[in-house]
């Protein structure tokens, strides 16, 4: 009986080697997890940009307001028969020269 409790004891301890130590074992499981997690959070925060620029095609499609809001802002044009003032700051002058 003792040779086979020794057996056993013996697989039990090799069982436990590989569950805790080996490449595949708990370790490994504990990073994976770990890295799962920091994807998803990365597929939320990309899926919530996607959606952002989504909402914006629609909008640059049908609507012509955010098409004018972006002429305006972004490559200042302005309206037939409308006057444009550029203000100038006399400090950020002064600072370039």
């Amino acid at each position: 009986m003792k040779p086979f409790i020794f057996v056993l004891a013996l697989l039990f301890l090799i069982l436990q080697y590989k569950l805790w130590f080996q490449s595949d074992g708990l370790w490994r499981v504990q990073r994976l997890k770990q890295a799962i997690v920091k994807q998803n959070q990365e597929n939320l925060k990309l899926s919530q940009q996607n959606e952002t620029l989504v909402a914006e095609t629609k909008d640059l499609k049908i609507g012509k307001a955010a098409l004018e809001a972006h002429a305006r802002n972004d490559l200042n044009m302005i309206k037939p028969n409308e006057l444009f003032y550029l203000i100038v700051d006399k400090d950020k002058k002064n600072k370039s020269n």
